[in-house]
């Protein structure tokens, strides 16, 4: 069993925010600054300079700059909307302790382990005292004082993923990556009949 909380994301996209963020929290928004010629969202120096900044140093003047932004948000609300949920598997849940409890970060009040996007725009999580300002907290029942915390820039890249712990590894399983259960099209190769 597993608990979820239901947040709202709805923040709009401005030029003053850092590319990397951006792409976080709208995966499209890489692909349309490529049709615009900008790599940004693959670029060393695109996770810390602004949209704008980024524009600007292309030679993109402030139209073109409010004209991207508006591809940005229209390629935003096309895509389907990401679940502001994080389910954490008890067997995930009990690793992160054992980890947690050798380093001597869990189990505490408020600390737990936090997913945060990396500087290449992959992810990866880390023990924090406590959560940062808006982070969200999730748990698994089995294990209430063991606990996860993302973003709504992370779970607006990943929410509806489950968290698990198998082949001695953690695993990030997003919605899409799921198995099919009976297609002929999916091309799954765990199809059981």
């Amino acid at each position: 069993m597993h608990t979820l909380m239901v947040i709202e994301t709805s923040r709009m996209i401005g030029k003053d925010m850092r590319v990397l963020d951006i792409v976080t929290l709208v995966p499209q928004a890489a692909d349309v600054m490529a049709a615009w010629g900008l790599h940004c969202s693959g670029c060393s120096v695109g996770g810390l300079e602004s949209l704008e900044e980024g524009c600007k140093a292309h030679g993109y003047g402030d139209e073109d700059v409010q004209l991207l932004l508006e591809d940005i948000e229209e390629a935003r609300h096309t895509a389907p909307a990401r679940p502001a949920t994080i389910i954490v598997t008890a067997e995930a849940a009990r690793a992160i302790r054992q980890i947690g409890e050798q380093e001597g970060k869990l189990p505490g009040d408020s600390a737990g382990l936090s997913v945060i996007v990396d500087g290449d725009g992959g992810f990866c999580m880390e023990f924090r005292d406590r959560p940062e300002e808006g982070d969200k907290i999730f748990i698994n029942v089995e294990e209430p004082d063991v606990r996860v915390f993302a973003s709504l820039l992370t779970l607006g890249r990943i929410g509806g993923a489950t968290i698990d712990f198998r082949e001695e590894r953690f695993k990030l399983d997003l919605p899409e990556d799921a198995c099919c259960d009976s297609s002929e099209t999916c091309g799954c190769s765990n199809k059981e009949k």
